[in-house]
């Protein structure tokens, strides 16, 4: 375990050993490198625009990371779960059918459906432009430059969603040259993915381009009622245009649309109490076995067996989901005397549409249930209230999801050569999520519409002031206002409920960096930020029909505040063959906001909301490298050592419905209602590995004297064992594992054309990318459920390039 002496120790180490820099996946080699000529290898200098400005990366005062489209396209990555084993300090959960929770260094959202309008932590950017937390466009990363990852609380720049770190991905830009370029890629187990790209003058002052995508992808989910696998679908098109009527102004147009639809279900079994039957537990009511025995295990789960290997359903119901973006922006730059005045306009629209399939089973067992009650009283009616008069139910539920928000940004950039360099701006934000779910399911039916509005005005700035030729004071602020609202309307169920509340809340927050040039190759930095997370309503408290709570107005969450310190060393040496960047970091969170699954026991459905922890820490070391060893091989190895835990929990839901999870097991009641709690203080955080590295090597072999060369490739991430859920359920625990992917390829050295045959999890380890255990009030006993990950099985495919 970390503590805070013992991590400042680490870095002040850190920062007395070799000269440090760059982030491992920073070399971007899009671009084949030079050929041999026997002069020293170098590493290409990367330039960051997440902190509202261009800047070399090796400058900026912050642990990050580049991953580059080479490093996407050798790890064949096209989702943003992949990011997982490309940064080591990156823990994100499946997106297959749904919105991702992010985490970076151990802090993340734990997301559930109901809890619509709430930050993730991590600030999600396309091109600079936030992203709401809610949408799913963020989840391809197709027409991608390269993504910027801004490792811990990046509140000043970042604003209200960036409580745990930045992710910024940069999208491709048309450029004064006519580019055009395409690529394709195959699998054995049915991936089909194009894009396409074209970008250059059209007019005199005036630059266009067009990028277009598509793919297709099985995952390794079968459901053996209908003998298919889940698939995903998307496609896309982002155009943009550059009018540049003089020297000084810049006007960039864009315009994104994007299409998602998937079929199948994205979890399985992966443990379920032995002797539980589904609605009653492990203790059924004293019935005839032929009514039991239609919600027994054999009767919904045939053919399954829960387990750490499974990837099979058995379901009646084929589940579906359909998603379309929009993201329309406007940016101007204006440049005069040493500073750039810039206004980015933007809108974002998302309607998702899902067909849930409740409970993943082999029947429709409310029905069969039904039916065998209900004969037990023929010729008569059964009891008022009881199974025999349940209305019909065919195992679905449908969401239906509109995400709107429309932001305006005004800032000033100065020069970075000045003694005093700035970017300043005020920002504002109006960002609505509505969301309707309708379900039949008579003990847990619902009909519900939920509206949330989130306003945000923002005023913002941060200096460098160079005082010394080698030493630097970094000085930021940030102001922000919140505005917040809800509404609630439910129909049936339990009750017709109506409700709706309003808050504000304001919040000055701001960092200070002291910056040490050691050479003209080595600086070092310490850091103290201070970052928030905004208040929200805890909409998910009236889930699933129960009536839980009274039909008041739901008092807002407090602020989640956030104390963050940080010392960090970059540079390069071996004459600019090798680069390293090291942090070390200990940041405490108080009034932690923890989105949670509660079931308790007698209610069918579980209670998605959001809680409040006392504190959480996370602490840990970071080391990014990159090896230039000859003109033909680079190495990287990146490494993070996190150790992130609740400081004070006290009152965790309990797993297992708060059946299987007995007192001597730490649950207990909670007086006066019909919950349990437990104290989860001094245990990890979700999603939250100690140790993860990622290494990565590639060799290029010249083909005699023929313009043509092999390129040999591989990478390994590995990853300690996981604990995917706040409550510690001991069946949502995965194991250590690693995941090896190999390439081999042929291409023009000038970059013309190439083809690459790739094989990824080469040792077919399998593995799951989320644990969820929000089925246990259904089952009324300990039931987790998994979603395998795009590579839980080996496979194999070949990639084609061309270029212009």
């Amino acid at each position: 375990m970390f503590y805070k002496n013992e991590l400042l120790l680490a870095g002040l180490i850190a920062l007395s050993s070799a000269p440090l820099a760059l982030s491992a996946s920073a070399a971007d080699s899009t671009a084949p490198a030079p050929a041999d000529t026997g002069s020293s290898p170098v590493l290409e200098e990367i330039v960051i625009t997440a902190q509202k400005r261009s800047e070399r990366l090796s400058d900026v005062p912050v642990a990050a990371s580049v991953v580059s489209a080479n490093d996407l396209a050798s790890m064949n990555a096209g989702d943003i779960v992949d990011l997982d084993k490309l940064v080591p300090s990156v823990d994100l959960v499946g997106s297959f059918n749904g919105r991702v929770p992010y985490g970076i260094r151990g802090i993340s959202s734990n997301a559930n459906e109901a809890t619509v309008g709430l930050a993730s932590g991590v600030g999600i950017m396309i091109d600079g432009i936030p992203i709401p937390s809610d949408a799913d466009m963020a989840n391809q990363m197709e027409d991608i430059k390269d993504i910027e990852v801004l490792k811990g609380p990046q509140a000043t720049l970042g604003g209200r969603t960036a409580a745990a770190g930045l992710i910024n991905m940069v999208s491709r830009s048309p450029t004064d040259q006519l580019t055009a370029d395409f690529s394709t890629t195959a699998t054995n187990d049915h991936e089909y993915r194009f894009n396409a790209f074209v970008g250059g003058p059209i007019a005199e002052n005036v630059l266009g381009s067009v990028s277009v995508y598509g793919n297709k992808r099985d995952f390794p989910i079968n459901n053996i009622a209908t003998g298919t696998d889940s698939d995903q679908q998307n496609s896309g098109i982002r155009a943009k245009l550059v009018i540049k009527p003089n020297d000084a102004l810049d006007i960039t147009l864009m315009a994104d649309y994007q299409k998602s639809k998937s079929e199948g279900d994205n979890f399985v079994y992966t443990y379920v109490t032995p002797g539980a039957y589904l609605l009653f537990g492990t203790s059924p009511p004293p019935l005839p076995p032929f009514v039991t025995g239609t919600v027994s295990q054999a009767a919904v789960l045939t053919g399954i067996t829960p387990s750490m290997t499974n990837d099979t359903v058995n379901s009646v119901v084929t589940q579906s989901a359909n998603v379309s973006d929009q993201i329309y922006s406007v940016n101007v730059d204006y440049r005069i005397g040493g500073l750039t005045f810039s206004s980015t306009s933007a809108f974002l629209h998302e309607h998702q549409f899902n067909y849930q399939d409740i409970f993943v089973n082999s029947s429709f067992y409310s029905n069969n249930l039904r039916a065998a009650f209900s004969s037990l009283f023929l010729p008569g009616p059964p009891p008022p209230g009881s199974p025999g008069t349940w209305a019909t139910f065919y195992n679905e539920q449908f969401q239906d999801i509109l995400v709107n928000q429309t932001s305006q940004e005004f800032k000033v950039v100065s020069s970075l050569d000045q003694p005093v360099s700035f970017v300043a701006g005020l920002f504002y934000s109006d960002q609505t999520v509505g969301m309707s779910t309708g379900r039949t399911f008579t003990p847990a039916e619902t009909d519900y519409y939920v509206d949330t509005d989130t306003k945000t005005y923002d005023v913002y700035g941060r200096a460098t002031w160079k005082f010394l030729e080698t030493t630097s004071l970094v000085v930021g602020l940030r102001y922000n206002k919140d505005e917040l609202g809800y509404s609630y309307q439910q129909l049936g169920g339990n009750g017709n409920i109506y409700t709706s509340n309003s808050d504000n809340s304001n919040i000055v927050v701001g960092d200070i960096s002291l910056q040490q040039k050691f050479t003209p190759n080595w600086m070092g930095y310490a850091t103290y930020a201070r970052g928030y997370a905004p208040k929200v309503f805890n909409t998910g408290i009236y889930s699933g029909g129960n009536a839980v709570a009274p039909t008041v107005p739901v008092p807002a969450t407090g602020q989640e505040h956030v104390d963050h310190y940080e010392i960090g060393s970059k540079g390069e040496y071996f004459d600019h063959r090798l680069q390293v960047n090291a942090a070390a970091f200990y940041t405490l969170y108080k009034d932690y906001q923890v989105q949670n699954t509660e079931s308790i026991p007698g209610n069918v459905a579980p209670i998605e909301g959001l809680t409040t922890a006392g504190k959480a820490r996370t602490e840990g070391l970071e080391i990014d490298s990159i090896f230039a060893a000859t003109q033909l091989l680079r190495i990287s190895l990146d490494l993070a050592f996190i150790n992130a835990e609740f400081v004070d929990y006290q009152q965790a839901p309990c797993w297992g419905n708060g059946v299987t999870q007995t007192p001597a097991l730490g649950c207990n009641p909670v007086p006066g209602t019909s919950s349990t709690s437990q104290n989860v203080s001094g245990d990890t955080m979700p999603d939250a590995p100690r140790f993860k590295g990622t290494l990565f090597a590639e060799q290029r072999l010249p083909l005699g004297g023929s313009r043509l060369e092999a390129v040999l490739g591989g990478n390994y991430a590995y990853r300690s064992k996981t604990q995917f859920q706040p409550d510690q359920n001991p069946e949502t625990i995965q194991g250590s594992f690693g995941i090896l992917n190999l390439n081999v390829g042929l291409r023009d050295k000038s970059g013309k054309w190439s083809v690459t045959a790739f094989s990824n999890n080469v040792t077919n380890h399998h593995y799951y990318v989320d644990m969820e255990d929000f089925w246990s009030g259904p089952w009324n006993s300990n039931t987790v459920v998994g979603q395998p990950a795009r590579d839980f099985n080996r496979y194999y495919g070949i990639r084609l390039e061309a270029k212009l």
